[in-house]
């Protein structure tokens, strides 16, 4: 609206309260009072301004120029100013006081104005836009419902008239007032009918002008007087003479208004007057205007063929119309006249009565001028050739917009068209008339006469050109044959066809005939056959010129030159031949099938000049014909000669099991075919055709079936299945359908823990051997020579492996491969090329193959293709020294079927092995990270090399291949240790995200969101979001200690383990122990679960703030006691990884690795990737890697005798400064010559001079780098160089540290990577010392800094674990070491490997395989048993005793184990239930006999201790007896025995007791004596008298006394409870064995404080045992065993007094012993502990006893009887 009205201003109004004010300002502006016009305005009610928008400028500055305007209203007047937007020039805005000044001028001319303007202003408005599918009722209508819809409930309805103006797509609508009209234009926006339909209404203008119509009588003068006088002046008067109307237009719109509201009459006629408004340019008429009426049609006449023609062509027809369509007129074409009928449409037109007046005129003469555009021919043809002239009318008449209308009745041919088309083509219509009248003069003479010639015959005369040249004579000549004769018929003129026929008997005489030579059956064949036929078929058909002529007794050729008969001849010598076919079996002959054949053949070759002849001997078959022919039925003779001959075959098979399960299936093969079998061979006889079909039946059976290993290592399953084979077989194939056979001939596989086969074949290595690996991991982390990466034909690596490879080699590796399409183009399928290796890769060499896409249609195509491509990448790899080599199964997704695509790739690895004498190729390994590839391609493996001499090793595990690098070479390993159970240790730098482990170990926070912390995020993005969807999915609570286990996703490992770690808490024990048992639980679980590997990040070191030591050790700690606990059975890989940029976290966890007990160092090769120990000297660091020397030394570097010297130069070898300058100065002007020389030609970046009047060989000059990484580039490319050239030696600057100004630091640790890098993969290279010459000193340190940094980690010592009874090593009364106590208490049995039964299993399915497998084991299961013993007892073993159970595992076929279980030593038989029967009974019997003999050792320990029986052999020193007859003798002495009967030196004495002497058998005497150890120690002086024979006494202590009172306040200290009794425990040899023990602490720990009064909690029921013989640790465990297996006591006597430590009796009574404990020095125990730790790694000596708290212990926990003494025992009470 702001377009339409585009002049606004703002008015100023004074405070109101006036409702509808719009409608006023709107009314008051368009007045005169206002001087405005047409305008609209915007107001809110209750605003103080407004704006007002004028259609035209004239009416805004007219307003303008007032300012101050007064609107009356009902209740008053309104006072308002006036004054233009403010961004118009000269807006300014009047002060307030100038409303005031201006307003009463103003209101008295306002009154005045208020009727005139009412007057003026227009009561209509226009609908415009109105949708043309809108009728006009419906407006009326919308208009009514905009009225209602601003009245008042108790308004009337307004008054309106509607004038519908459909041409303008518009209405006006009027009313009574302007105020009806002004509120509809504001209902109108509000209404949803007016809105959605996009219409729009405005005011429609005064007008000054008025329609004057129907004054045919009135002149223009009088009726411009009348008006005049009637309105007033009169302006312009526009007359119509059309429709006698006159627009009149009056100076004053008031004369306009005055003259519409009166009728007006001239000469007493009426005249009708109505407004007319410009806008709309008409008038408008109301109700007194009727709508006009169409004119009648007419018919106009039109010619018949006029109007045919109009009929049958449409565009003709389509030009009138659209002629007359111009004139609002439609044509009808009725019979021969046309029907003109008026188009409504023209009632719609602006001027449609004054057309509707002169339409009848108009469109007569627009018919006929449409008419006027065609033309008609009549042609007057004869009867005779009317159909013929009818045709050749209509072909000259083809394409062309032209009818014929024919009309034979009258003998006319009408042709019509467009005038200028019937001019166009007159002239070829008449020619074409004249040439038919003419022909048919010539038929009415013509005959016909017939002569006898041969076809063949007239045809080489006319290839002569006989027929041409008689048509030149004689052109309407005509000459044919009857159709299978030789009547050939000339029609013409009489005088034509005679001399015709001389001509053609002249010619036939003047050919030229040769007989034709050829074998007998040839020509017999040709004689039997047509000879037009052979001539038509055999030559004319072929091009030769020349025909046949057959008599009875030979064969002729005929042609009209020697050249063409000699043509005929070569072209039948080459056409016809004679097929002479050998005869393999003639009994073949003999078959009806055989002389059916033979008539098959030629029935069906029976047509003339294609017909064969077959003539059979006895031992030929001749076959005559057309050479195709023969080819053809030759062919299929031989081939059913050669397919019904009798033969042999012989089908190879393995294993040999496979014959076993085609013999039972041979009910399935051919009846005619005899089969036979021997050893792995198929014998089978009968028709060639029937032997191969049986071949490729047995074949496809051989192939179908699948033949499995199932290695059974339990013990004693050959002997079943060798007992009860026949039905245990026969249900096995019966229930399964598959055949199992026994394998007694070969052990097991090796490999047989990772896989049932792992190894098919293994003969005797050739000169040629390859080994074939089938292998499932990621072909990018994979360590062989070469990886063969399948691409496409512009070797874009976009997606799969090849992108895998492009992500892990880096953007350069797709640079060289675009650098190859730009040389030699794109590649097509079956071609590859080869780049060097880079990034992450480990390989050298990436080889590009281009696989073919698989067509069904080119089945045979595709396999080519595949298999050249393969053969192609092994030939390139040779080509570059390549050893091994690893490939995918390339075209797996270009539409290949997996099987076939891995068998095919066999299949050319076999042909190029094969075909390749000379094959460098060592190793070439099948990779594929998915296990179905993985499968298929050992099935193919197996079925291709059953019976190869390869070596063929199948493990998907463990890679078995020769890598390019010593295993040891990778420099991110720091330390790698082993258990003595077997777990593999390793500490590792690198991505934990990349671990290849069966799991990898994850830390996450309680809200299980993987994108919060360092471990989890960078898991999370290489897992990808499913791994997130898939935790989710668990629905865990995320509770500290957690683990939450998931798959792997797009992870390298199978499973991750998310563990929800605890924050530090600063040491106060509960965050150690949750984090250790995390790691112990994830041990375990991986255990359980199956899995071999795993691999820990460094957990708790990062935001969870725990100490990186205590993070080291706890983890080193688990997986040690994990180990040494539960020697794992499947885990055997645990790996540690370190984050390469944790500097910090690899030192301390390195040096926690370092530290790290109980294990064994697992040596790895001498270049290790770190270096040896740094040694430093004055100005020089020097360490080694492998055998290279590193050397770090201060000087200049012209000073070096190195075979080369490196400069760190510019891009032009021309640097002046700095190093450069310096080499450059003291090599001479010659070799800066030189530099200058070759750095003008194109370079790599580095060259080669000579040393000039240095002392070096050579001097490499490289450009000088500008960061870190650069450097490790050029320096790589310099190391390679000398490696190449086999220099032995170089020397470095500190590249970089000049021009670079890159940190020391960083140039020292770029620079001893690379060599680390370079060196690793070149152990045997010449190079074997390297110099690093650092001019400036203070960089020195900064180079040995980064040296020490890589040093190897020293070797872990081993530590032997020691256990047992300390107390058996004092002083010089030790009998043993503790190697051999150790040897007594670890008891391992030797396992006997277990002979494995090998079954072989063949079925047609891996269903019916792995049914087998079931039912096998199954049946095995049923006859298996095992049985544990668990006792003690089992560690005290003999010698003879393992060996024994060796021995039974090999007669008794069972299988005997050792393990450990908390501190308890089980053994497990396994076998059958009779043997495991058998063997149970006596290894019980040995359990026994090793209890009464530990039972024995005890005591003989403990008589050691006490006493030590002497004896005096021949006069020398008294020698003690050994301990056991130690024993005896104090045993005798107890017993009161009178002799015992002992050994000394090898000879029996008898001793008499108590004093001797010792007699033996010879009379010869030994003195004897008895000492007791320690006699000079007394015992406590408190003590009673011991009575005699009494080895303990209890004595009641009274109360009151100092005794009593300093037992029971140590009770009341920390117990409150009532005492009701205390005894104190008096036995001497508890005691003496206490104050020994004491002794050897003191002396070994150096210091007295050893012993501590303590407190234990006991039952009654164990009171007797403890006075009598001590407390025993076998008991550990029965309360608690939280810090060891030992025996507990407490420091405070209320925790003793616990019911769960001393339980009451039925009066309530409880006991407590306050004991004497040696203590000495301690350590924090750990649960399952069966003795102290060690004091330190490389000490035997351990600790005396552990606590729970090592500030501050609770209780004291000993591992060694004698360390406690029961001093007096308390009872109490509650």
């Amino acid at each position: 609206m702001e377009d339409t009205y585009p002049y606004s201003l703002i008015v100023e109004l004074e405070e109101n309260s006036f409702p509808k004010l719009k409608y006023k300002l709107v009314k008051y502006f368009q007045s005169r009072k206002s001087s405005g016009g047409d305008c609209e305005v915007d107001y809110e009610e209750g605003s103080a301004t407004a704006v007002v928008r004028f259609r035209r400028e004239e009416d805004k500055q007219n307003v303008l120029a007032k300012e101050v305007h007064q609107i009356g209203l009902d209740c008053g007047v309104l006072n308002a100013l006036v004054r233009s937007p403010p961004h118009e020039p000269g807006a300014q805005k009047m002060p307030s006081g100038a409303l005031n000044k201006k307003l009463a001028a103003a209101e008295t001319k306002g009154r005045q104005d208020e009727t005139e303007d009412e007057e003026l202003n227009s009561t209509s408005v226009v609908l415009e836009n109105i949708p043309a599918r809108l009728s006009e009722e419906f407006v009326e209508m919308m208009v009514e419902s905009i009225i209602n819809s601003a009245l008042e409930p108790s308004s009337t309805s307004q008054k309106f008239t509607l004038e519908f103006i459909p041409d303008l797509s518009s209405a006006v609508v009027t009313f009574q007032t302007v105020k009806e009209a002004i509120d509809f234009m504001e209902q109108c926006p509000q209404n949803k009918n007016f809105t959605c339909r996009g219409m729009s209404v405005q005011r429609l203008e005064a007008t000054k002008q008025v329609v004057v119509e129907d004054f045919q009588s009135c002149s223009e003068d009088l009726l411009l007087l009348y008006l005049e006088r009637a309105g007033g002046d009169v302006e312009n008067v526009l007359r119509n003479e059309v429709d006698q109307s006159a627009i009149i237009t009056f100076k004053d719109h008031k004369a306009a208004q005055k003259i519409m509201k009166k009728k007006h009459k001239i000469k007493q006629e009426e005249i009708r007057v109505y407004p007319f408004y410009k806008s709309l340019g008409r008038a408008l008429y109301g109700k007194d205007r009727l709508p006009p009426r169409l004119p009648d049609a007419i018919s106009e006449p039109i010619d018949r063929t006029i109007w045919k023609y109009l009929l049958a062509n449409q565009p003709a027809a389509e030009t009138v119309h659209r002629h007359l369509a111009k004139h609002f007129c439609c044509v009808n074409f009725i019979l021969s006249t046309a029907l003109l009928s008026p188009m409504p449409s023209l009632l719609q037109q602006k001027d449609a009565k004054a057309i509707i007046k002169t339409w009848t005129d108009t469109v007569k003469a627009a018919f006929a001028q449409a008419l006027s555009q065609f033309k008609f021919l009549n042609l007057h043809p004869e009867s005779e050739v009317w159909e013929e002239y009818e045709l050749k009318i209509k072909e000259i008449l083809w394409n062309e917009n032209m009818v014929t209308v024919s009309d034979k009745v009258n003998g006319v041919l009408s042709v019509v068209g467009f005038v200028a088309d019937v001019n166009r083509l007159e002239p070829a219509l008449e020619k074409a008339t004249n040439e038919i009248v003419k022909r048919l003069q010539r038929t009415k003479s013509t005959l016909t006469i017939v002569i006898q010639v041969s076809p063949s015959i007239f045809h080489i005369l006319c290839q002569n050109g006989l027929q041409d040249m008689l048509l030149s004579v004689y052109p309407e000549l005509k000459m044919s044959f009857t159709k299978g004769s030789s009547d050939l018929m000339l029609t013409g003129l009489y005088g034509e066809i005679t001399s015709a026929i001389q001509v053609i008997l002249d010619k036939m005489s003047a050919l030229k005939r040769q007989t034709l030579e050829s074998d007998k059956f040839l020509l017999e064949l040709l004689k039997g056959d047509d000879k037009e036929e052979l001539t038509n078929t055999l030559l004319r058909s072929n091009g030769i010129n020349a025909a046949f002529d057959i008599g009875a007794h030979k064969v002729q050729l005929v042609a009209v030159s020697h050249n063409d008969l000699k043509n005929a001849e070569d072209h039948l010598r080459r056409l016809l031949i004679s097929q002479h076919l050998d005869v393999e079996d003639k009994n073949v002959l003999k078959k009806p099938e055989w002389k059916d054949l033979v008539q098959k053949l030629q029935n069906t070759k029976t047509k003339s000049s294609r017909r064969i002849q077959i003539h059979t001997t006895d031992q030929q078959v001749v076959v005559s014909g057309h050479k195709d022919d023969i080819v053809q039925v030759s062919s299929e003779l031989n081939e059913f000669l050669r397919q019904n001959a009798h033969v042999e075959e012989t089908v190879f098979v393995k294993p040999s099991i496979k014959v076993e399960y085609v013999k039972k299936r041979e009910n399935f093969l051919l009846d005619k075919v005899v089969m036979s079998h021997r050893a792995e061979t198929i014998c089978l006889s009968g028709s060639r055709g029937d032997v191969a079909k049986c071949k490729t039946l047995v074949e496809n059976l051989v192939s179908s079936v699948i033949v499995e290993h199932l290695i059974v290592t339990k013990p004693g399953v050959k002997i079943l299945f060798r007992d009860q084979e026949a039905m245990y077989l026969s249900s096995l194939y019966i229930q399964t359908g598959c055949v199992v056979q026994l394998d007694e001939t070969s052990a097991a596989p090796v490999d047989v823990v990772h896989r049932q086969i792992s190894k098919l074949v293994d003969q005797p290595q050739t000169t040629n051997a390859v080994e074939i690996v089938v292998s499932k991991t990621d072909l990018c982390s994979y360590t062989v020579n070469a990886v063969i990466s399948p691409t496409n034909s512009n070797l874009k690596q976009n997606e799969g492996l090849s992108g895998a490879l492009l992500k892990a080699a880096g953007p350069q590796l797709q640079s060289e491969c675009d650098k190859i399409i730009a040389i030699n183009g794109q590649l097509k399928p079956g071609d590859c090329v080869i780049t060097d290796a880079m990034g992450s890769l480990r390989c050298k060499k990436v080889i590009f193959a281009v696989g073919p896409q698989f067509e069904s249609t080119q089945f045979v195509l595709s396999q080519s293709l595949l298999k050249k491509v393969v053969k192609g990448s092994l030939e390139l790899a040779g080509e570059h020294g390549c050893q091994s080599v690893a490939l995918p199964a390339i075209s797996r997704s270009q539409g290949f079927n997996l099987q076939l695509c891995a068998d095919t790739i066999i299949k050319a690895v076999k042909e190029h092995c094969e075909g390749n004498s000379e094959n460098t190729l060592k190793a070439i390994h099948f990779v594929d990270n998915n296990f179905n590839v993985v499968q298929a391609f050992e099935k193919a493996v197996k079925q291709e090399y059953g019976g190869d001499g390869s070596r063929l090793f199948l493990s998907p595990k463990v890679i078995k291949c020769s890598p390019v690098t010593p295993t040891g070479s990778d420099p991110n390993r720091l330390g790698h240790v082993q258990t003595k159970e077997g777990l593999d240790i390793l500490l590792m730098k690198g991505n934990i995200e990349n671990s290849m482990t069966a799991v990898v170990v994850n830390a996450v926070t309680e809200d299980l969101v993987l994108t919060n912390g360092a471990i989890s995020n960078a898991i999370f993005r290489m897992a990808g979001p499913k791994l997130q969807q898939v935790i989710n999915a668990k629905k865990a609570l995320g509770n500290i200690g957690d683990i939450i286990v998931t798959e792997g996703c797009d992870l390298k490992s199978e499973y991750v383990f998310h563990t929800v770690p605890p924050m530090w808490d600063n040491g106060q024990r509960t965050a150690k122990k949750t984090l250790s048992n995390i790691f112990k639980d994830c041990l375990c679980k991986a255990e359980d679960t199956g899995l071999s590997s795993m691999s820990f990040p460094a957990i708790g070191t990062g935001n969870l703030g725990f100490p990186k030591d205590i993070a080291a050790s706890l983890m080193l700690g688990e997986i040690s006691s994990f180990s040494s606990k539960n020697p794992p059975k499947h885990l055997k890989k645990v790996v540690i990884v370190l984050y390469p940029g944790d500097t910090q976290t690899i030192q301390v966890f390195t040096r926690e690795f370092n530290k790290f007990g109980n294990v064994s160092v697992v040596p790895g090769p001498a270049s290790s990737g770190h270096f040896s120990k740094v040694v430093s000297n004055s100005g020089m660091h020097e360490t080694k890697l492998g055998s290279v020397t590193i050397q770090v030394v201060s000087g200049s570097i012209t000073k070096e005798t190195s075979e080369v010297i490196v400069n760190s130069s510019n891009a032009s070898f021309s640097l002046k400064s700095g190093v450069s300058k310096a080499i450059l100065d003291a090599a001479g002007q010659t070799i800066e010559n030189q530099c200058r020389h070759l750095g003008s030609k194109p370079n790599t970046g580095i060259i080669l001079t000579e040393p000039g009047n240095l002392k070096c060989k050579k001097i490499l000059h490289i450009v000088g780098p500008s960061d870190s990484g650069r450097i490790r580039k050029v320096m790589k490319e310099a190391l390679q160089m000398c490696v190449t050239n086999s220099f032995t030696s170089v020397s470095f600057p500190a590249i970089g540290t000049g021009q670079g100004n890159i940190k020391p630091k960083q140039v020292a640790d770029a620079m001893l990577d690379t060599l680390v890098d370079v060196l690793s993969h070149n152990t045997s290279s010449a190079l074997k010392m390297v110099r690093i010459v650092i001019f400036q000193l203070p960089m020195l340190q900064d180079f040995c800094d980064s040296m020490k940094e890589r040093e190897a980690p020293q070797p872990i010592e081993r530590v032997e674990h020691i256990s047992g009874n300390l107390s058996s090593k004092i002083n010089k009364y030790s009998t043993g070491s503790s190697k051999k106590l150790q040897k007594a208490k670890s008891f391992v049995v030797e396992s006997v490997t277990v002979d494995p039964a090998c079954f072989y299993i063949c079925g047609e399915s891996q269903a019916q395989i792995d049914s087998a497998k079931k039912m096998i084991n199954e049946m095995i299961s049923r006859e298996q048993d095992r049985y544990s013993i668990s006792d003690n007892a089992i560690r005290s073993f003999s010698d003879a005793d393992r060996q024994h159970i060796v021995t039974m595992q090999k007669t008794m076929n069972v299988s005997v184990r050792t393990e450990t279980k908390k501190a308890q030593t089980v053994i497990t038989i396994e076998g059958l239930r009779k043997d495991v029967f058998k063997a149970t009974n006596e290894i019980h019997e040995m359990v026994r006999k090793a209890k009464e003999k530990e039972k024995v050792k005890k005591k003989v320990e403990l008589t050691s201790m006490l006493v030590d029986w002497q004896y005096n052999h021949q006069g020398l020193q008294f020698q003690s007896f050994d301990s056991v007859s130690n024993y005896h003798l104090e045993q005798g002495l107890k017993t009161g025995r009178p002799t015992v009967e002992v050994a000394i030196q090898g000879r029996n004495y008898t001793i008499h007791m108590p004093s001797g002497p010792a007699v033996d058998d010879k009379g010869c005497r030994v003195e004897i004596k008895r000492i007791a150890k320690n006699k000079d120690e007394e015992t406590p002086g408190n003590w009673d008298a011991m009575p005699a024979n009494t080895p303990c006494k209890v004595k009641t202590i009274q109360a009151g006394t100092a005794e009593h009172t300093e037992v029971q306040n140590l009770f009341h200290t920390s117990c409150r409870q009532t005492i009701t009794k205390i005894e104190r425990i008096q036995n001497p040899a508890l005691w003496k064995s206490l104050e020994i023990k004491k002794q050897d602490m003191e002396q070994r720990n150096g210091h007295q404080n050893n012993e501590r009064r303590l407190f234990h909690g006991t039952c009654h029921e164990t009171v007797a045992y403890i006075n009598q013989h001590g407390f025993n640790r076998s008991y550990a465990g029965k309360n608690a065993a939280m810090f060891g297996n030992g025996t507990y006591f407490a420091v405070q006597a209320s925790y003793s007094a616990q019911d769960t430590y001393s339980r009451p009796n039925k009066h309530g009574e409880k006991c407590m012993y306050l004991c004497r404990v040696l203590t000495g020095d301690y350590t924090l125990g750990h649960q399952n502990m069966i003795a102290p730790p060690s004091k330190n790694s490389v000490s035997i000596q351990k600790y005396d006893s552990v606590v729970d708290n090592e500030a501050h212990p609770n209780m004291f926990i000993i591992f060694h009887d004698s360390q406690a003494y029961p001093e007096y025992l308390i009872t109490f009470k509650r």
